[in-house]
């Protein structure tokens, strides 16, 4: 209950006696008594006001307390607010802070890496042209095996030709028991060409006419030795030191050399026509080089025998557009007899100077002897191998599968001059060595072929176009063996570039033009009575194993040494 109320009810209620002026004028003065002499009714209602204004001053009080403890509440929630606002701020500015600092952490550990990386891949650059130039230098110095007019001739003929001789007599690098022609060390290398010395540096590294001028200055040959090899049979070592900007490379590898067969004359056969009653023989006439029959030769007339002279032209025309026959390095040697078929028998015919008849059995007839086990070793190797079936198709693999096979002038032709097709092997019908009744029989008619071609068959050679016009080289003359000796000629015509031994018989028909060779263990054949004719021109390279597309040496397995310095 309030103030008011409680003065009020207080009111109400009947009034005590209280003491009045005259009870008290003797013991208060007169204002006093004067201002007393009201009932005490105003005293109560003076303490109610009293009352309210103390209550007035208290709710004041209470209302000033209560805004200033919410005064005080805001500015304590204003502070704390912006006490959390400014922690905020530093939390956020600190978090800024650590992703820059990782951000340029990162971007330096970026940096550094990068530079470490250019650094890797320049050297793995460098590495790689070392690399590729200790290559180059291997394929180089194996291409002079094969094409040795490619280094100069006093370095040809004392270490790239072949000085020593087979089992078989035949021209070598590797003597019958397994010794190479190269001897030397690595310390005393037989072979060795130093960029330390300036004219051999021109020749190895001069931009426009140095041996590795391909390289275009990107890599330098700095060493390149040649010396014997580490194994018997091997050929010799090649040993290069190449460098490219701060990487120098060093690589050994050994050479091995293929056995390739040489030829010696440009036909070599067992027979030369046939002496079946009526059969008329056909012209097979030899240019450059011997014309060797183990035999009896069969010829139409003496007179298209052509003569042998020191004096004779060097060109490229057929003995048919020759007014006189005539060359400077044919002979006729001839094991049995030789006889002409358009001379009476009873008629003596005198034999040419240049043809040698009854060399057999003293003093014999030496034909080159190909191996049936190496040849069919080597196509396996890096050749082409095919088997063949009765009716003369061929089978690459010799995987005989009836309706997959080929026929041969398919196998044998190539689409022009330079598309040699390297070393073909057709095998015999049980794919063992050649017998008189394990030979099969293949046809060719084909433009032109380019390759050495085996064939353990009867061969049907049926020409029916011309060929294809084959640059040339004569043979030195005798007693010299330069390059510059030789003399250039463009042959017309060329049905076969290369070499083609068979182990049967070879028949032609038409007017068959090969440049390089033929080995024919049967016999030379004219299957038009008469009208073919077979021309060989002796390639000179085929006296030293050199055939057109066939490898010369390769890398032996296992034998390469790589020493980065």
């Amino acid at each position: 209950m309030g103030p008011r109320a409680w003065c009020e009810r207080w009111m109400a209620e009947p009034v005590p006696w209280w003491p009045t002026y005259e009870n008290f004028i003797s013991s208060i003065s007169i204002g006093t008594v004067a201002r007393r002499q009201r009932p005490m009714r105003w005293c109560a209602c003076a303490c109610v006001r009293k009352l309210e204004c103390q209550e007035r001053r208290l709710r004041r009080t209470l209302r000033s307390g209560l805004e200033c403890n919410r005064r005080n509440r805001t500015m304590s929630n204003n502070r704390m607010r912006f006490r959390y606002a400014e922690n905020e701020r530093g939390v956020a500015l600190l978090a800024v802070l650590m992703v820059v600092f990782l951000m340029t952490l990162l971007g330096l550990t970026s940096a550094q890496l990068a530079g470490q990386e250019m650094i890797i891949a320049g050297a793995l650059h460098e590495e790689r042209l070392a690399q590729h130039a200790v290559d180059a230098a291997v394929d180089v110095v194996t291409g002079w095996f094969h094409d040795p007019a490619l280094v100069p001739h006093d370095i040809a003929s004392t270490f790239l030709a072949k000085r020593t001789a087979n089992a078989q007599g035949a021209p070598s690098y590797v003597d019958a028991q397994g010794r190479s022609q190269f001897i030397g060390t690595a310390e005393q290398p037989d072979l060795v060409f130093d960029a330390a010395v300036p004219a051999q540096d021109r020749l190895l590294n001069d931009p426009h006419t140095g041996w590795f001028r391909s390289l275009k200055g990107l890599a330098r040959i700095l060493k390149l030795r040649v010396y014997g090899p580490t194994r018997p049979g091997l050929l010799c070592t090649v040993e290069v030191m190449a460098g490219a900007g701060r990487v120098t490379k060093s690589v050994a590898m050994e050479l091995g050399a293929y056995a390739i067969p040489s030829l010696h004359a440009p036909i070599q056969t067992g027979a030369l026509g046939s002496d079946v009653e009526g059969s008329r023989p056909g012209s097979v006439t030899a240019h450059w080089g011997d014309l060797v029959v183990r035999g009896h030769a069969y010829l139409s007339r003496a007179d298209e025998i052509p003569a042998k002279s020191s004096l004779a032209s060097v060109t490229g025309q057929s003995y048919a557009e020759m007014g006189y026959r005539e060359d400077r390095w044919v002979d006729l040697w001839i094991g049995g007899e030789v006889f002409f078929s358009q001379v009476p028998s009873e008629t003596k015919t005198e034999v040419p100077a240049n043809v040698h008849v009854r060399q057999m059995p003293v003093p014999g007839i030496k034909m080159d002897q190909w191996e049936y086990e190496a040849l069919k070793r080597m196509a396996k190797q890096f050749g082409r191998y095919y088997g063949i079936d009765r009716d003369g198709f061929l089978y690459l693999g010799g995987v005989i599968q009836p309706g997959s096979g080929i026929r041969a002038a398919e196998v044998f032709a190539s689409s022009g001059v330079g598309n040699h097709q390297g070393l073909v092997f057709i095998d015999t019908l049980d794919a063992q060595p050649p017998r008189a009744d394990n030979l099969g029989t293949i046809v060719l008619d084909q433009e032109y072929a380019e390759g050495m071609f085996v064939v353990n068959a009867h061969v049907h050679w049926r020409v029916r176009e011309k060929g294809q016009s084959v640059p040339a080289l004569s043979p030195p003359p005798e007693g010299e063996t330069s390059l510059g000796t030789r003399v250039p000629a463009q042959l017309s015509d060329i049905h076969l570039q290369g070499v083609l031994y068979t182990a049967g018989d070879l028949r032609y028909a038409g007017h068959v033009k090969i440049y390089g060779g033929i080995a024919a263990q049967g016999a030379l054949v004219d299957e038009t009575n008469g009208l073919g004719a077979l021309e060989v021109w002796f390639n000179h390279e085929l006296r030293d194993g050199f055939v057109q597309g066939v490898p010369v040496v390769f890398q032996a397995p296992g034998s390469r040494q790589v020493r980065i310095m």
